[in-house]
């Protein structure tokens, strides 16, 4: 038994070291522990969840009994699975950080060697028990509703890190995807407002203000970056990240950021079945459908926010950077739209053929409405690097005019060109110019509509021969 006094309670992550600690030099996972009359206490107590009697378990009994075990007796991986139950089912997002940080370093420590079947002979049961312990994660991860924002920012980054260890102990990483995206489910707490200079103005703010920006603590530490250690790297990036989108939502330096971290030790396509349907998991559906319905409605700093974090639990989501590019200009944040869709053109650019992937139950890396918006940044790519075509700068022109002119005005002068030009190439472009506007104005149907009525006709032009990026640009945009 140790000579120090154990919590009964893990508070702490210092809390941690005694159940993490190895039992003897020689043996690090000690004696086994069903004999032991508080491990028969433990089974028999715990066998009542989600029974009638569930409401009578005695979990401070059950957490300190787990404590005393695995800190004193001997590492039991059944042990552990109840004492992470004990600090994930209440709702506090320290805790539940806490469990995550726990199972982390079992896995990097006694995880293979501890009872109740240790070495080859249990590692079916194991992997077994890993998916059982995170498939409850993530059902108690909906407890975390209100949690503060910056715990469950931590309790994300303690998924990386599980999912690091995980592999490194020959397990599979898979089960993780669904805590993941349980934790980018749960809503934090809404920020404290600070109380109005005139009691008077009682007006509720537009949903369009970005929020108070929160003060830096004295103590903040800036993340250091590890040569060698890509994991940390990017949680360390990510953190940076979270920072400055916190303390700027409006600049798009965090955005960009976000996306390096995200993609930059990404270099080849994820394996594929039949050249484009992979193994990876798709974002859940419920916050895919909120977040298009969102782009639909009124800009909301928080929604946007959390589309963010979703998307760092799916960096192969194309199409979610779309949508909080929608969401940062409905927001009036221009410069950050900009920025999204630059740094998704250039990943995309990185990898040839990766828009053409799919998830493991076929919806698309991209959809249309993405590869539309996609083509469309690199046009202004083409436009901007090149000497600059009458279609290219009127387009640029009624762009800026949308805003305070109106969308009719702005096709007028894209109409006007239409109507004087001198060749099907010219005509063409103009057409195309005409559809970009349209997406640009978030009349995706319309464009969409545009573009293939463009594309019907090029096709019958032979510009294969005479203009070979048109061609490419519209097949990209059209159906498959």
């Amino acid at each position: 038994m140790p000579m120090v006094a154990l919590p009964h309670r893990i508070n702490r992550e210092p809390d941690l070291a005694l159940v993490l600690a190895p039992l003897s030099a020689d043996r690090v996972a000690g004696q086994p522990v069903a004999e032991d009359p508080d491990y028969a206490w433990l089974d028999e107590e715990l066998i009542k969840v989600g029974s009638l009697q569930h409401g009578g378990i005695d979990w401070a009994g059950a957490e300190r009994r787990a404590i005393r075990l695995l800190s004193g007796l001997g590492k039991d991986l059944r042990v552990l699975a109840h004492l992470l139950h004990c600090l994930q089912r209440e709702g506090d997002a320290t805790r539940f950080e806490l469990a995550l940080l726990l199972l982390q370093r079992c896995l990097g420590t006694w995880w293979s060697e501890a009872h109740p079947a240790p070495g080859d002979r249990g590692s079916r049961w194991r992997t077994r028990l890993f998916s059982t312990i995170v498939r409850r994660a993530a059902a108690l991860a909906e407890g975390l509703e209100g949690a503060a924002a910056p715990t469950l920012r931590r309790c994300r980054h303690a998924v990386d890190g599980l999912r690091s260890a995980t592999q490194d102990a020959g397990l599979s990483p898979h089960p993780l995807a669904e805590l993941d995206q349980a934790l980018v489910r749960v809503t934090p707490a809404p920020r404290t407002a600070p109380p109005a200079d005139d009691p008077g103005q009682g007006e509720q703010a537009p949903r369009h203000q970005p929020p108070a920006p929160e003060k830096p603590s004295a103590g903040a530490r800036i993340p250091e970056l590890r040569p060698g250690n890509e994991r940390a790297n990017r949680e360390a990036l990510q953190r940076v990240a979270d920072h400055l989108n916190d303390q700027s939502p409006d600049h798009p330096l965090g955005y960009r950021l976000r996306r390096y971290a995200l993609w930059r030790s990404i270099d080849t396509l994820p394996p594929a079945r039949d050249g484009q349907r992979t193994e990876l998991a798709p974002m859940a559906a419920d916050l895919a459908a909120r977040y298009r319905e969102a782009v639909q409605g009124r800009g909301d700093h928080a929604l946007w926010a959390r589309l963010e974090q979703s998307l760092a639990v799916s960096p192969f989501w194309l199409e979610g950077h779309r949508l909080s590019a929608e969401m940062a200009r409905q927001l009036g944040h221009e410069p950050c739209a900009r920025a999204i869709r630059e740094e998704t053109a250039h990943f995309i650019a990185c990898l040839p053929g990766l828009v053409d992937l799919r998830f493991s139950d076929g919806s698309p890396f991209a959809d249309e409405a993405t590869r539309c918006w996609l083509a469309e940044e690199a046009a202004a790519g083409i436009a901007q690097n090149g000497a600059g075509e009458p279609w290219d700068r009127a387009l640029a022109e009624a762009r800026e005019s949308l805003a305070e002119d109106g969308l009719a005005a702005a096709l007028e002068r894209l109409d006007r060109g239409l109507a004087a030009a001198g060749s099907p190439r010219a005509s063409a472009y103009w057409r195309l110019a005409s559809a970009d506007l349209l997406h640009h104005a978030g009349l995706q149907a319309l464009a969409h509509q545009q573009y293939q009525a463009v594309h019907s006709v090029v096709r019958g032009l032979a510009l294969e021969r005479w203009e070979p990026h048109l061609v490419k640009r519209l097949e990209a945009i059209g159906p498959r």
